[in-house]
This record gives structure tokens, C-alpha cells and sequence, in this order.
């Protein structure tokens, strides 16, 4: 579930580096929700959006398992449980789409993609064969 907070970089609207600790993210975060929350702002939608970015930046980032995964996978960190499982079916010898999914997938290009999901690819296993894998995927033309 991507939603359009996440467009921004969370260590950026609170205001602190990415090596920042605990206290200074609760500290940050105490700071800007006083000065925008609503009660202090009424009627001011400019204070209220960003009195939520504050919020979802907060509950990414005081929590450390969450803060882990924003930390590798940026915005897409909601879908790093599905990532690194196929990470780990990768490992295990599983097929070559999942090489090129997640994370990495924004990064490659469509050649290497599509490469490896027809036999040409650059990894480990592209000279491997295998039992043949068929299954349905539905991608939207902007995933």
C-alpha cells in the first residue's frame, strides 16, 4: 500500500540525518507535531497535510524494524517482507524473474529484465537449466 506521503524522504520531513538517533527522531518529531497539528492550526490544510507526513515519517522511523527496511528499500519499504523473499527463492535456485524483482527492478534496465527472463542473463544462473515455471502476473503499466 503506497500512498502519496511516502514521495518524500522521511529523515527529511522531520528534519534529521539518517544517522540520527532515537531521541533526536522523538525529539524532531514532538517539535514539528506541536507546530502543525490541527488544533493549533484549524482550518489550515497546508498544516494538516504536513502534521500527517510528520506522522507517517515518525512511525516509519521509531520503529526499528520498519526504519531498517525504509533504510534499504526507500519507498518501497512496505513491500520488503515480498522482496526479500524472493531474494531468498532467488537463492535457493528459484527463477530468474525474481532476480530482477523488488528493490533492483527500478534500478536495471529492460534488456537485463527481460534478458534474464528469457535465458540471457548475466547472473550466476544463466547457463543453468532447470524445470520450466509457468504462472499469471498481473502488472500495471505503472508497477
Amino acid at each position: 500500500m503506497l500512498n502519496p506521503v511516502m514521495a518524500k524522504n522521511f529523515y527529511d520531513v522531520l528534519g534529521v540525518s539518517r544517522s540520527a538517533s532515537e531521541k533526536e527522531i522523538r525529539s524532531a518529531y514532538r517539535k514539528l507535531a506541536r507546530k502543525f497539528h490541527p488544533d493549533v492550526n484549524p482550518g489550515n490544510a497546508s498544516a494538516e497535510s504536513q502534521f500527517k507526513e510528520v506522522n507517517a515519517a515518525f512511525d516509519v522511523l521509531s520503529d526499528p524494524d520498519k526504519r531498517r527496511k525504509y533504510d534499504k528499500y526507500g519507498d518501497r519499504w512496505e513491500m520488503a517482507d515480498q522482496i526479500e523473499e524472493m531474494q531468498r527463492q532467488q537463492a535457493a535456485g528459484g527463477g530468474g524473474f525474481a532476480r530482477n524483482a523488488g528493490a533492483t527492478f527500478g534500478d536495471g534496465d529492460l534488456g537485463s529484465i527481460f534478458g534474464d527472463l528469457f535465458g540471457r542473463g548475466r547472473g550466476r544462473n544463466a547457463n543453468r537449466r532447470g524445470q520450466d515455471i509457468e504462472t499469471s502476473v498481473e502488472v500495471s503499466l505503472e508497477e
